[in-house]
Parts: structure tokens; C-alpha cells; sequence
């Protein structure tokens, strides 16, 4: 998984801002797809995704995406594993350090922790972060 390349063809929606939101139509392959975790479900019929428009993209081309399985574990580890981490971490050194009330504190410290932690990843991943690389225009519209 961690050299595999996913790649799907998608249909510009709209571009704005530099960010192109595509809408990649399901497949039979897209429940058993380990990149599916990018891809937002607005409906039954479609999957969309927003990423960074690279190559001067309109609504309605054609284009080639594609997410490397790194980017994959690279992902699943800062969503999971840190969290995680952070979690015992918190709960650990909150039982050492607060001497009374150590659960209470302990849980709302961890907590705490956490929601700076996902604030930061949301605020970091909001501008630089694009685990999906846009490969090439298949088709311009027109």
C-alpha cells in the first residue's frame, strides 16, 4: 500500500481561489477503495473532492487525479495515531501531575489537548495540504 498509486477521472464542478472542487462519479471499485477517506459523499450518484488547481482548470474538464498510498498512511496517521498518542500522553501526565480530583482533570486536560491538537491540524491542512495530486486534463470543455 505504501508505493501503491490510486487513480480516478473526475469532472471540474468549479475552480475557485486556486482550489477546483472535482466530482468523481462511483464506480464498483470505490467500496473497496482505501482512498475513499478524501472523497466527501454528497449523494448516492457522486463523490466530490477539493484539491489544488495546479493547471488552470474550467467546470467541465476532464481530468486524471490521483493519491499515492504514502499520502494514504501519512493521512490515517495524523487523523488516528496521533490523536491517540496525544490521548495517553494527556491522561498519563494529568494523573502525575493534578493531585486531587486526577480523573477530572486528567479527562478534560486530554480533551483539551486534543482540541488544540485538531484545531492546529485543521488550520495547517486548510492551505497546504492536498494529499490528491491532479495528474492531467483528459478532455477541455468545450
Amino acid at each position: 500500500m505504501y508505493t501503491e498509486e490510486l487513480t480516478e477521472q473526475g469532472i471540474v464542478k468549479e475552480t475557485k481561489d486556486g482550489i477546483a472542487e472535482i466530482i468523481i462519479l462511483n464506480s464498483d471499485h470505490c467500496e473497496e477503495c482505501t482512498a475513499k477517506i478524501y472523497c466527501k459523499s454528497n449523494s448516492d450518484d457522486y463523490r466530490s473532492i477539493s484539491l489544488k488547481d495546479t493547471i488552470g482548470l474550467k467546470p467541465g474538464d476532464f481530468v486524471l487525479i490521483s493519491v499515492r498510498g504514502s499520502k494514504i498512511l501519512q493521512t490515517t496517521f495524523f487523523l488516528y495515531g496521533m490523536p491517540l498518542i496525544i490521548l495517553f500522553i494527556s491522561l498519563f501526565a494529568g494523573f502525575n501531575i493534578f493531585s486531587s480530583h486526577k480523573e477530572l482533570f486528567s479527562t478534560l486536560s486530554a480533551f483539551l489537548f486534543l482540541g488544540v491538537y485538531f484545531l492546529s491540524l485543521r488550520l495547517r491542512f486548510r492551505n497546504f495540504y492536498f494529499p490528491v495530486t491532479l495528474l492531467k486534463i483528459i478532455q477541455k470543455r468545450g
